[in-house]
This record gives structure tokens, sequence and C-alpha cells, in this order.
């Protein structure tokens, strides 16, 4: 009898480890089965410093934290005292060479008709000299034959030799007279060399003008996109430098939600795909675009755990355009679709 009962004894014993084994093998298995992650990410948006592109005194600060502007919108003025001598000046300055300029086309341009009617009027002298000299010419050898001949008195072939003399010397001075008129001409380009020197000063005293102006224009700083002042860096009654950020603007729709993803599952992701974010509030949900997938990794984002024996897994941004005035920056969003 007692026999009978120590064997029923072991027969439950080894039930009870069986079981407790396959609870283990259980168990065990179930703590081998990874639980789905949540990807969560972070939102941001563009946001621009607006700078000083010259230095000066801040005179009027027209906007403050929180304000809501359009593009173009005035934002701040900066002293524009010395700049608006200065473009004073470059107009006087311009004012003087410009009539300068004009005393110069008018000196040219008499010049030049002057010039060539003295030209033209030499040239006709030097015409009619060669024909008169012709013209003696043919009476000179004439007479100088009727001469010879003895059908004429010397006095009167004298008198023919008289009359070539003077129409060679005729010759000789209407020729100096046209090269004296050509000498004209090219004192006449001197003058429009000068005329154009005087131009090329007024087209530099405009340029600068033009750069003075610009730098006025700066002195007016404006909204370069409408958007939600975040900051302010200055108060009125500041000096700034070139550069110096007076406000900060942000775009309240051009947002995205940056995402790391696990190289194991950045096959998932594309670009062009259509997502679906929820926020901290699940109330809140919005849909996305993936825009960018870095190429750049972000190392070690997962690390291991030295009690499993895993090795670390970088990661690779996901860029997901939002564009939602809901959206703030630093507002936290998790992917509900995950990667496909």
């Amino acid at each position: 009898m007692l026999r009978h009962i120590n064997n029923r004894y072991t027969v439950f014993i080894m039930s009870g480890v069986v079981i407790t084994l396959l609870s283990a093998a259980v168990l065990g298995g179930c703590a081998k089965t990874n639980p789905v992650q949540e990807v969560w990410g972070r939102a941001e948006a563009k946001e621009v410093d607006v700078n000083s592109k010259i230095a000066g005194r801040v005179i009027s600060l027209l906007v403050k934290d929180g304000d809501t502007v359009e593009k173009g919108q005035l934002l701040a003025k900066i002293d524009n005292r010395d700049l608006a001598a200065k473009a004073n000046q470059a107009k006087a300055g311009i004012e003087a060479l410009e009539a300068q300029l004009s005393q110069a086309a008018t000196a040219t341009s008499l010049q030049d008709q002057t010039a060539q009617a003295t030209l033209n009027n030499a040239k006709a002298q030097l015409v009619k000299a060669q024909a008169d000299l012709s013209l003696a010419e043919n009476d000179y050898q004439r007479f100088n034959g009727l001469l010879e001949s003895g059908a004429v008195s010397k006095q009167v072939f004298d008198n023919y030799s008289t009359k070539y003399q003077v129409a060679q010397a005729s010759y000789t001075q209407a020729q100096a007279a046209v090269a004296a008129a050509e000498a004209g001409l090219l004192q006449s380009q001197l003058s429009r060399d000068n005329e154009a020197a005087v131009k090329g000063k007024v087209s530099q005293a405009q340029a600068s003008l033009q750069e003075v102006e610009v730098y006025l224009d700066e002195t007016e700083i404006r909204a370069p996109f409408a958007g939600i002042v975040t900051a302010k860096y200055v108060e009125e009654g500041a000096m700034v430098s070139t550069g110096m950020p007076l406000v900060a603007i942000q775009d309240p729709v051009n947002n995205w939600v940056n995402i790391k993803v696990k190289e194991t599952e950045l096959d998932k992701y594309s670009l062009q795909q259509p997502v679906e974010l929820e926020g901290r509030d699940a109330k809140l949900k919005l849909p996305g675009t993936i825009v960018e997938i870095s190429k750049k990794p972000e190392f070690a984002t997962y690390r291991a755990t030295n009690e499993r024996g895993d090795s670390d897994i970088i990661t690779f941004n996901v860029k997901i355009q939002v564009n939602s005035e809901k959206i703030r920056p630093g507002m936290r969003f998790k992917l509900l679709n995950g990667g496909k």
C-alpha cells in the first residue's frame, strides 16, 4: 500500500515539472516577441532671422513677439540721415557733370560744323587753284613757244610767266589750307573724346548714386515673407552692425516633422509617400508627405544593450512635409501608418 502511494506521488511531481517547463517555454517565447515600436518625430518650421545690411541706429521698431506680418511689411527703420546726405551730394555732382557734358556737346557740335565748313571751303579753293594753275601752265607753255618763234614779245611772255608763278603759289597755299582744315577735324575729335570722358564720369556718378539709394532702401527693414514674429532681438535706439538680426519670422504654413528611421526599416519609406501623424493630443491627426530621406546617417541612435548582445543601429532622418497651421515647432508627433 505504501509503495503504491509513493508511485502516485512521483508521477504527480513529474507532471508538475513538465507543466513548469512548458510554462517556462511559453513565457520564454512570449518574452522573445518584440512589441511594435512607435515612431515619433519632432515638428519644425521655416524660420529666418531678418538681418540689417547696414550699420546704424534703430530709430523705429514696428513689431513685437507674436505679431502677424505680411510679405514686404515694414518691420523697422535705421537712421538714414548720413546716407540721405550722400545721396543729395551725389545728385548735385551728377547735375554739375551733366551741365559740363551739355557744354562739351555744344562745343563739339560747333567745332565739328566749323571744322567741316573750313575743310569744305579749303577743298573748293584747292580745286579752283588747281584749275587756275593748269590754265596758267598751258598759257606759259604756249607763249613760251610763241616767244621762241618771235611771234610775241618777251614782255608779253613775262606777263604769262608771272601769272603761272602766282598760280603755283596759290595752289601750294590751297594745299596748306586743306591740311590745316583736316588738322581742325582732328581737334574736333579731341573735343568728342573729351565729351565721351565727361559721359563716363556721369555714368560713374549715377552708379554711385544708385549704390547709395540701395543702401537707403536697406534702412527700411521689411518682412521677406508672410509669417509670425517669433523673436525680437533689439529695441529702439540700439546700434546695430552689418548682418545683425533684428527679428525672427516663422512661416506658419511651411512646416514638417522629422522622424528617425532605423537602417533596418529604411526600405519601408519612399519619397512622395503619404503618411498620417498623430500629436500628443490624440485628437490632432494630420496628413503628410515624405519629401526627403537623408543620405547622411546618424550613428548609434539606437544603442546596443549588453544583456542581449545587440549592436548599435544607425538611423536616417525622414522629413514629412505637413504645412498645417496647427503645427508649432517642437511639437511631438507619432507616425500612425508607419512604413509601407
